[in-house]
């Protein structure tokens, strides 16, 4: 979770495999809380419209990740 959205951030998306938009955002979620405390999920998408022959959607999951300036200055 952001600390300060005021704050700047990178972006970046990431595919997973579900059975539906619960699930693929459920992964998501997963994914953002072993990447980062300061991720998260800001949205996820179907990318198809057919399943796969495993039964699963390809989903975008869509995360923002708050950016800690590096300060040098106290080495």
């Amino acid at each position: 979770m952001l600390i300060d959205p005021e704050k700047p951030s990178e972006e970046r998306e990431e595919i997973v495999w579900a059975e539906n938009k619960d699930i693929a955002w459920r992964l998501c979620q997963e994914m953002a809380e072993e990447d980062d405390p300061l991720t998260e999920v800001v949205n996820v998408t179907q990318d198809t419209k057919n399943p796969s022959k495993k039964g699963t959607y390809r989903f975008i999951c869509w995360f923002r990740t708050e950016v800690i300036p590096n300060d040098s200055s106290n080495s």
